[in-house]
């Protein structure tokens, strides 16, 4: 058979990502919640990584991902798909160990597994050697790819007891004065469009001994830029409190016809948290912030107190669901401990 140019492989590729709609450009990962039960048994949100074309232009199908956490790696691995997914592959005869990267498998889609053999949730027994301490535990994705180089992605992985209570925050619009100006700016190095007194109210609210979690439907590909905005906040003497930061898993555009094109981002959103949810052996999520119909929608089918729940206009006013009263940030900080009662953590 003929040997084909690098110029005919690229168009290959094109073609058959325009088929199967495969616009995953950028890179990412979401933040994990990990539990510990009184047994010490943990359980975990899914490992949710795509390593991009932007990164992995050949195709991605069969490239071992390492782990590594808290700076040591672990004897876990995982695995790209065709559309730079990573899952944990569930047959022995699998494993990452002696898995190879095979280019003509990948480029013809012949690399994925059957669902029934791949997860992106990890199981008991392999968290368990993830080597994971209360808190944050840094850990990094890594993947050689057949030309020698190494692409690297990173998120957190937050250890915490199965009694933690969690504040659900959207970012576009809550954290931020808007949703389109929110995203836009920051990346200008504009940062500071945010709502007066959010930092403050969030981590007078963590001080109380509550987990922040930052729910957006931004691209999963954005998580870099969308952990480094939300840090970067400050009001002096407060800075953001840290917390997991979960993204939509589908690609930018993926993420753009959800929200805008077929109106349901609160799809996700509900999934997500369900997911969270389902870790626990009660339900540990506490309050909610949004400033979308579709944000109370999902925070009110997790059984979320709606008097907890609380709805925020550009103008900065907040108006709780369950009473419907207006309020401002002021108020709800100078009512945190009230609200939200101290927590023995």
């Amino acid at each position: 058979m003929a040997r084909l140019s690098m110029s005919a492989i690229c168009v290959l590729i094109f073609i058959g990502d325009i088929a199967k709609g495969d616009n995953n450009f950028l890179t990412g990962a979401n933040d994990i919640i990990a539990v510990v039960d009184e047994d010490g048994d943990i359980k975990a949100s899914p490992f949710n990584v795509q390593f991009g074309k932007k990164d992995i232009w050949l195709p991605r199908s069969g490239h071992v991902v390492s782990l590594e956490v808290n700076e040591k790696d672990v004897p876990v691995g995982m695995v790209l798909d065709n559309e730079g997914q990573a899952y944990f592959p569930t047959l022995k005869s699998d494993g990452s160990s002696n898995r190879q990267y095979r280019f003509w498998s990948a480029l013809l889609g012949m690399g994925n597994p059957s669902p029934k053999h791949r997860t992106n949730s990890a199981t008991s027994s392999q968290l368990s050697r993830f080597g994971l301490q209360m808190g944050p535990n840094p850990i990094l994705y890594r993947v050689t790819t057949s030309s020698g180089s190494i692409v690297t992605t990173s998120a957190v992985i937050h250890l915490m007891n199965n009694t933690a209570k969690l504040v659900v925050s959207d970012i576009d619009g809550t954290v931020t004065r808007s949703n389109i100006r929110g995203m836009i700016l920051p990346a200008l190095g504009l940062s500071d469009w945010k709502h007066n007194g959010v930092v403050e109210l969030y981590r007078k609210i963590a001080n109380q001994g509550y987990q922040i979690v930052y729910l957006t439907n931004r691209a999963i590909g954005q998580s870099d830029m969308t952990r480094e905005y939300i840090y970067s906040l400050a009001e002096t003497p407060y800075e953001m409190p840290r917390g997991p930061v979960l993204l939509q898993v589908e690609s930018l555009l993926g993420a753009f016809q959800t929200e805008v094109i077929k109106g349901q981002p609160e799809v996700n959103k509900i999934a997500a948290l369900s997911r969270v949810k389902g870790l626990f052996p009660e339900n540990p999520l506490f309050s909610g912030f949004g400033n979308k119909a579709w944000d109370i929608l999902a925070y009110k089918a997790l059984n979320i107190n709606p008097d907890m729940i609380f709805n925020v206009g550009e103008d900065s006013i907040l108006i709780s669901e369950g009473t419907g009263i207006p309020t401002n940030y002021t108020n709800l900080i100078d009512k945190v401990s009230f609200m939200y009662p101290l927590l023995d953590v």
